[in-house]
């Protein structure tokens, strides 16, 4: 049974939680979208997929296994089974009674797999595919015919290794015979016909040391409601990709810029102080997105990007990090803007190395969500700095802690990408139209109204400390709901291992 839950009563005093440990406060919540319906714990509780016709949850995470959760009553879920794979789970998407896993090697820049399953009281594997370099994200095309895989291509830690990315289809004639996943036809949409020196000079990073087509890392996959087109981040990269789902190719690479931290309304807190200072810095955040979504407003479609920030520092061979010391050493900074008194409060930020700096720095990430044209590419909107205000205002005492460690030192990501948004998913509740996203080292939802795509408006937002690293973000529409007209959210926390049900209203 979910926690007894209660609005905190410090909403009106703000600050009454701060010096108190990383579970003994909270909740906290701006809004009223949100209601936590029952939280469950599992060995994995990152990515899930529902069967509405089962009304089952399928869920994954960093195991050989897929967890199922019984989901008849939402109030009360229950694992009722635990199937292990060959592989370690990546993702997971589903479509009528098929069930597809994308799956790592243990030496993740290797080729990895996706296995096809049906459901019936139980999983029966269907299809076992190998397919390329790093599988992060499944997705399945609305009209069940074809299964899109982003495929990192992340680098070996020491660079010798670094396989191009792509994304990879599996796609069958008849969706409606689950036998014919059997023998799905394989394709793989590679970067090497773009044109490399227009798209880096638009502004597509290309990090790394094996060329710009090797640098190109996708991440996620969203589907129009017409499968046929995809948009695939691609994080360290700083782009989208549009994907022709029919054709197999590539039809655009849309650069996403960045926010700049100087003007109105897109401050942050830089410096990991121990105090809550949002202001005005000549920084520029660079968008790089985990996590998308897409939809429909009249004839456009747009995108949505939980812009989290990708530094590539897990490797001793190359990194695209470093101080801003380093950058004023070499004579990289502009320093009649960047002052002593600058340098000094900004000494402990990580920025890029790759940018040409000046009269800026660029930051990894951009602690905000966007809007873009699907079409085009253009930037419609961007939340700019509503999280860390919001956070300042209801749970200061949790202000950008980091949530991965479980331990409540507030402003300690700061000066490292501070919230993390990690993904985002969209939903229409009585006609209107809402954006979810989860931020990752913080914690806590944030909840937009998009019904009008150039204006969004913060609806809601909820952070439950017990719940920490939020990373899948599900939304189950009332027609498919366990619970008559009612939709339902699903968030499986990462760090907490804990699977959180909310109904949204």
């Amino acid at each position: 049974m979910k926690r007894i839950l209660a609005i905190a009563s410090c909403f009106l005093v703000p600050f009454c939680f701060a010096k108190q440990n990383a579970q003994s406060a909270g909740p906290f919540q701006l809004g009223g979208v949100l209601k936590p319906l029952s939280t469950v714990s599992l060995k994995t509780a990152e990515i899930s997929a529902f069967m509405p016709a089962k009304k089952v949850l399928f869920v994954v995470g960093e195991g050989k296994i897929v967890e199922v959760v019984d989901m008849k009553n939402p109030g009360l879920p229950k694992k009722i089974a635990e199937t292990a794979i060959p592989g370690n789970a990546s993702s997971v998407t589903v479509h009528g009674d098929v069930v597809a896993v994308s799956m790592l090697e243990d030496e993740e820049w290797k080729d990895g797999q996706v296995q096809v399953m049906r459901y019936t009281d139980s999983l029966e594997v269907l299809g076992l595919y190998k397919v390329c370099s790093q599988p992060d994200m499944i997705k399945f095309t609305p009209d069940g015919k074809t299964l899109l895989v982003a495929c990192e291509g992340s680098p070996s830690t020491d660079f010798s290794e670094d396989p191009e990315g792509g994304v990879a289809i599996l796609s069958v004639k008849d969706a409606s015979k689950f036998e014919s996943w059997a023998e799905a036809a394989l394709d793989v949409v590679r970067f090497d016909k773009l044109d490399t020196a227009a798209l880096k000079k638009a502004g597509v990073r290309s990090p790394g040391v094996k060329g710009f087509v090797r640098s190109l890392e996708p991440e996620y996959i969203t589907v129009s409601d017409d499968s046929k087109w995809a948009w695939v981040s691609l994080q360290e990269n700083n782009a989208i990709a549009k994907l022709d789902v029919p054709a197999k190719k590539i039809a655009k690479v849309f650069p996403l810029g960045y926010v700049d931290h100087s003007k109105p309304g897109f401050a942050l807190d830089a410096v990991s102080n121990g105090q809550i200072e949002i202001k005005n810095y000549p920084l520029r955040g660079l968008r790089q997105p985990d996590g998308i979504a897409s939809f429909m407003a009249g004839d456009r479609h747009f995108v949505l990007t939980a812009n989290e920030g990708a530094p590539v520092n897990d490797y001793k061979a190359w990194t695209d990090v470093t101080a801003p010391l380093m950058l004023s050493e070499k004579g990289l900074l502009d320093r009649t803007v960047f002052t002593d008194s600058l340098m000094a409060e900004l000494k402990d930020l990580s920025v890029s190395n790759l940018e040409k700096n000046g009269p800026y720095m660029y930051t990894f990430g951009s602690r905000s969500m966007s809007v873009f044209d699907g079409e085009t590419g253009r930037l419609v909107w961007d939340s700019g700095e509503i999280f860390e205000r919001t956070i300042a205002k209801i749970a200061p005492g949790y202000f950008n802690w980091n949530a991965k460690k479980n331990k409540l030192k507030m402003d300690k990501r700061s000066a490292d990408k501070g919230c993390e948004p990690e993904n985002v998913t969209v939903g229409e509740v009585n006609r209107r139209r809402y954006a979810f996203v989860g931020l990752e080292r913080t914690s806590g939802i944030a909840v937009f109204d998009i019904t009008e795509p150039q204006s969004p408006r913060l609806a809601d937002f909820y952070l439950d400390p017990l719940d920490r690293g939020p990373e899948g973000v599900l939304f189950i529409p009332a027609e498919e709901s366990p619970i008559a007209d009612q939709a339902l959210l699903v968030v499986g926390y990462e760090y907490s291992k804990t699977l959180t049900i909310y109904t949204v209203k």
